[in-house]
């Protein structure tokens, strides 16, 4: 019997111990909830693909996406949230729903999300930079493209009215952010922090929240703060990055000034920020004086591993998150592999050869085709080991990534890859986040 209070003491010690923040109090009499995340569904209407050719290959190029799947794999993830047990009562999609916000395929995406609501599951969205006023929206047949029509901020919050708009408990004025009260006590800030313009045909990657809607976001969450709800956020971009300088290396995926819009958020109240846009999955975190800000990134659900996310959110006490994965779709795949190897395989071949073109592009660097993709394999295969979260790979391709920096001649190499793998506390597919407290484990 002493053994056994030892060990448990130990056990909290380990859970607790080293956390900066007590008084972390459980009721299992408290009301439980179930909240999923998809993110970054990047829906691309069959009808737009006419005929495969060169057009829609150069496209998939440099872009990496399972665009050609992506109408089955959106079907296997709304059966399987209708079928989870236990059932969602909340899906929340942090942006870019479409391939480029084509307006055939946002009415394609509404028509899956009714089925969820038909459900009786509660959907909140917030759009994405590919969703709104994108330039870049094609029909692809054979080697020909042509545009088809896309969609304006007004017809996003109309065709999405049921997601969010149409029972708001408040609009901001600036932009699409509203604030919605899906679940008991629990305020969701859907925040509008893309950039798009029908002026200039300009289709912007990089993201900001406005100073009228940054003003508009403080209020309302003084406002939680005096009548005691809490609230989590959601937007497209990054709030607090998740490896080392991710705003040089990948410019464009942090919304604009993110440390000082985080520390603004996290003094007035805010726990939890769901994004995506990077289609990793990640959970980083940012701490000042005594208050803590969770950035939860959801990975792609048409970028391998294809994940989304599955929380257990304990009222007004914690968050349990899980990460799980599509692994199967009705998309024809050649008989020997499984559909997440053949996920695996698509995925890689882009990263590669997005890299490779990279390096090849840089006329002062001279490196040689070989040499390119050599660089570029290592590039790409430390990027998907952070887009599965945690990194727990990292360490069987430190040796391999050291030896092509030196034979091809780029000794930066291993401190790149380092970059991506400097993950931060607490991990990123499995943890539990205990809300007021800032501990998480």
């Amino acid at each position: 019997m002493k053994k056994l209070i030892l060990l448990s003491a130990i056990l909290l010690v380990i859970l607790f111990g080293g956390c900066k923040k007590k008084n972390v109090v459980y009721s299992p009499a408290a009301e439980t909830y179930t909240i999923a995340v998809l993110s970054d569904n990047h829906y691309m209407d069959p009808s737009l693909l006419i005929q495969d050719g060169s057009a829609f290959q150069n496209y998939l190029v440099k872009d990496g996406k399972l665009l050609e799947a992506s109408d089955a794999i959106m079907q296997e993830a709304v059966y399987e949230l209708i079928n989870a047990i236990p059932k969602p009562d909340l899906v929340i999609i942090p942006g870019d729903l479409t391939k480029d916000g084509e307006w055939v395929s946002h009415h394609s995406v509404h028509l899956y999300l009714e089925q969820l609501i038909q459900a009786g599951i509660k959907v909140r969205v917030i759009d994405g930079n590919h969703d709104i006023l994108n330039h870049q929206c094609y029909q692809y047949n054979g080697p020909d493209q042509y545009i088809v029509q896309n969609i304006g901020p007004g017809d996003f919050k109309a065709i999405y009215s049921d997601c969010g708009y149409s029972d708001a408990l408040y609009s901001d004025p600036n932009s699409l952010s509203y604030v919605s009260e899906p679940l008991p006590n629990l305020w969701l800030l859907a925040i509008d922090c893309c950039k798009y313009d029908s002026i200039n045909n300009s289709t912007y990657t990089a993201g900001a929240i406005r100073p009228g809607t940054m003003k508009w976001i403080l209020e309302r969450l003084a406002e939680a703060g005096k009548k005691g709800k809490t609230v989590f956020g959601m937007m497209h971009h990054g709030l607090v990055e998740q490896f080392t300088d991710k705003h040089l290396t990948f410019p464009g995926f942090m919304v604009d000034n993110y440390r000082d819009v985080a520390d603004q958020l996290m003094k007035a109240g805010l726990e939890i920020m769901f994004t995506g846009h990077f289609h990793a999955t990640d959970v980083s975190e940012q701490q000042s004086e005594n208050h803590t800000l969770y950035d939860i990134e959801t990975g792609s659900i048409i970028v391998y591993p294809c994940a989304y996310r599955m929380i257990t959110y304990i009222k007004d006490s914690s968050l349990i998150i899980t990460t799980r994965h599509i692994k199967k779709a009705n998309y024809p795949i050649a008989p020997y592999q499984t559909f997440s190897q053949y996920a695996e395989s698509l995925t890689r071949i882009a990263a590669d050869t997005m890299f490779t073109t990279m390096l090849m592009g840089i006329k002062q660097a001279n490196y040689s085709d070989t040499a390119a993709w050599h660089i570029g394999h290592c590039m790409g295969t430390s990027l998907m080991v952070h887009m599965a979260g945690d990194e727990d790979n990292a360490l069987e391709d430190t040796a391999y990534i050291a030896q092509t920096g030196r034979k091809y001649k780029a000794p930066w190499l291993p401190d790149y890859c380092d970059f991506l793998w400097t993950d931060k506390i607490p991990r990123d597919n499995s943890l539990t986040i205990w809300l007021k407290s800032g501990i998480s484990f």
